[in-house]
């Protein structure tokens, strides 16, 4: 469809060009063809963007058309309130376009309307307009009220579009010389909104004021100072004009044009005034069950045509036709379902008082061509009428079979329709039963009623601000339904970091109670230990110290001498598990402190003297490294408690060369070191000095003393290795 029109459209142009005689104008015409060439290898033009307007009831004053504002600017605390009233204005929006006549314009298959001819795009507004419209000037005729201007619709697109509705314009009347008079609507210093698919309707109060039955020979004139750009060229269309008069719409029975794109079927200005709409048909929204008559056919073309007529209980005249087309009762949207392709309309009167019914066709209404889903409009001219019949033939075929379908007949004159309820009967061959005809004036199409066509266009006018408000209500709330999901995201995300933090504070308040618990504990278990088993260790050795000086046996003595230093030792020994439970970690500076302390405990009545560096390094101390440094020291003060007799011990600690050395040296009664019995725990001493990696020096001469030397390197402290050997004592 799009090719074709595009191939007629070069050829008009082209026949145009040849035919001009003037020298200038060959150029012009030439930029026109190149121009229509550019046109046509773009297949898809740039659609209007959609302006929000709140209408144009008074089209003299278009400034005071109110622009509904950009998108308010919200902030996150007021997202919900507003997002709420946005859904409730949406829904008021809604319910008001629900309550109107829905907007359902159909595809045209032919007589798009008028397309002006190609010009260069014009910088601003000339004083003079591009192109001037007359609609029935010089014609006796009854006042024009106003007027209804329908968006041509773009066929080039899948999606139904308004295509180059003019932008600026002036509608006056015409006087019958064809000078302008008075301006009715002025559109020339600001562009028109955008109307879409929907009609444009203006009325002039003016005329109103002169009364509405009054007869005149002013006709209507448009001129168009502005239309649609588009590759350098603009241009503008029409779909129909209806003239308002006597409160019911009329199509102009002469249109004139200063220029016009001729290409028929699809477009030419005769289109303007054509009886098929494109803007669908007058129903309301679906209020009842289907209601079309759709009937099987013999053939899809019958020897005999098909005739229904109606008859009226009196004679009258008849003003217009209209013809609604049928809708499958599958509810598939067929296009013009069972529409026929041949149809002749006649009107019966009685020229004679009480003689037959004289038959005269409808003059130059043969209709041949598909409407689609459009309402089809016939004049009736104002003719005397009794009945009314229509021929149809030449029915389409579905799925192997010919139906005819229609959903309503209605003819009018001045606002009556004379066919509501009247008897309608069927006149062909091959039927078995008869339809039920009285579906074709029931006043229903599809289930939903037929409108009157004047209210049906306000309706559809009225309908165009509620439907720009609802499209920026419905971008306002995308936007702010994007925002507020972000919103909701964050927050969930923050919730669960809140969460996790809590957790996280709860299991770390837990573990640090739980630890102070066994600190406490701890703390407790000392305490008793101190103050429990410490004073009885004390007792023991006190009461020991106390029976050696007392008039006992030797044997006695030397065994209470064994009971002091064994409650000395463990009292250290206790004092020694105090505080390793008592510190959280151990360091070499309280490690030389506490074998200091055990020394002075263990070897009460000796004279003690103690050598330590003063630059200790404040290295931590591996509890292995610990434990076996406490009980080789141990073995070392016990061996030298229980068997030097000595009275003077040196302790040295020193640390040089990345190592620590400990020494402890006596003047007692010494031994002879390679007669040295294993009681002594030397085993024991070598094993444990060669556990912590260190090396262990024994030295000894009778009468003169002995001398043990530990040697470990600093690395050595932090040593895990954790064996256990077994002491002297």
């Amino acid at each position: 469809m799009v090719d074709l029109w595009i191939l007629m459209k070069f050829a008009a142009q082209f026949s145009h060009f040849i035919l001009m005689d003037a020298q200038h104008y060959h150029l012009v015409r030439l930029y026109r063809l190149c121009g229509v060439l550019r046109v046509a290898a773009v297949l898809v033009f740039l659609s209007n963007s959609v302006q929000a307007f709140e209408g144009y009831s008074d089209p003299l004053q278009p400034a005071d058309i109110d622009v509904v504002p950009v998108l308010p600017d919200v902030s996150i605390f007021q997202i919900a309130s507003r997002l709420q009233q946005v859904e409730a204005l949406i829904d008021q929006e809604t319910q008001t376009l629900k309550a109107l006549a829905p907007h359902e314009p159909a595809k045209q298959f032919n007589a798009f309307g008028y397309h002006s001819d190609y010009i260069p795009t014009v910088t601003g507004v000339p004083e003079e307009p591009l192109w001037t419209l007359d609609f029935d000037r010089n014609m006796h005729n009854r006042r024009i009220l106003g007027v209804v201007m329908v968006p041509a619709i773009d066929q080039r697109s899948s999606k139904l579009e308004g295509y180059a509705f003019p932008k600026r314009f002036r509608i006056t009347s015409v006087n019958p010389g064809g000078k302008s008079g008075e301006v009715y609507v002025d559109w020339t210093t600001q562009d028109f909104p955008n109307p879409g698919m929907r009609p444009v309707v203006f009325k002039f109060p003016s005329q109103y004021a002169q009364g509405v039955s009054q007869v005149s020979k002013k006709g209507l004139r448009l001129e168009v100072f502005a239309g649609n750009e588009e590759e350098g060229l603009e241009f503008f269309s029409l779909a129909r004009v209806h003239l308002i008069r006597t409160y019911e719409l009329h199509w102009p029975r002469l249109v004139s044009v200063s220029s016009s794109f001729e290409s028929a079927p699809y477009w030419g200005a005769a289109y303007l005034a054509t009886s098929q709409h494109t803007l669908g048909m007058p129903l309301s929204a679906k209020n009842g069950s289907w209601g079309d008559l759709v009937m099987e056919v013999p053939a899809s073309k019958l020897e005999k045509p098909l005739v229904i007529r109606i008859d009226l209980d009196e004679a009258d005249q008849l003003g217009k036709v209209n013809l609604f087309p049928g809708h499958s009762p599958d509810g598939i949207n067929v296009p013009g379902f069972g529409f026929p392709e041949s149809i002749q309309i006649y009107r019966l009167t009685n020229e004679n008082d009480g003689g037959e019914l004289q038959r005269y066709p409808i003059e130059k209404e043969v209709l041949l061509q598909n409407p689609g889903n459009n309402m089809l409009r016939v004049n009736g001219l104002g003719l005397d009428l009794s009945a009314f019949e229509i021929e149809c033939n030449d029915f389409p075929v579905y799925q192997g079979r010919a139906v005819f379908a229609l959903g309503e007949i209605e003819l009018f004159m001045r606002g009556r329709n004379l066919s509501a309820g009247r008897a309608i009967s069927l006149r062909s061959d091959g039927f078995a039963t008869s339809p039920d005809l009285s579906l074709l004036v029931d006043g229903q199409v599809d289930g939903r009623t037929i409108l009157p066509l004047f209210e049906w266009i306000e309706q559809l006018a009225a309908g165009k601000p509620h439907e720009t408000r609802l499209q920026v209500l419905e971008v306002e709330r995308r936007q702010l339904s994007k925002r507020w999901d972000r919103i909701r995201k964050i927050s969930l995300v923050v919730l669960v970091v809140f969460i996790a933090a809590g957790i996280l504070a709860f299991v770390i308040f837990m573990l640090r109670s739980r630890k102070q618990a066994q600190v406490r504990l701890r703390r407790q278990i000392n305490s008793d230990l101190h103050d429990d088993v410490g004073s009885s260790l004390g007792s023991i050795s006190l009461i020991a110290e106390q029976l050696q000086h007392a008039d006992v046996d030797e044997t006695v003595r030397e065994d209470l001498c064994d009971l002091t230093l064994i409650a000395r030792e463990a009292w250290a020994s206790l004092r020694e598990v105090v505080w390793v439970i008592d510190e959280d970690s151990i360091r070499l500076p309280l490690l030389i402190q506490k074998l200091t302390d055990r020394a002075n405990r263990v070897l009460a009545g000796v004279e003690i003297s103690v050598e330590v560096p003063e630059n200790c390094p404040d290295q931590v101390v591996s509890l292995p490294f610990k434990r076996h440094m406490i009980m080789y020291f141990k073995e070392v003060v016990h061996n030298c408690a229980r068997h030097a007799q000595a009275t003077k011990v040196c302790l040295e600690f020193r640390v040089a060369e990345q190592g620590l050395e400990v020494s402890v040296r006596d003047n007692g009664c010494g031994f002879d070191v390679t007669q040295a019995s294993t009681g002594l725990g030397l085993e024991s001493l070598q094993n444990r000095a060669h556990e912590m990696g260190g090396e262990l020096e024994l030295g000894s001469r009778i009468g003169e003393g002995t001398w043990v030397i530990l040697r470990v390197p600093l690395k050595a402290l932090l040593n895990k290795s954790d064996h256990a050997y077994k002491t002297s004592n």
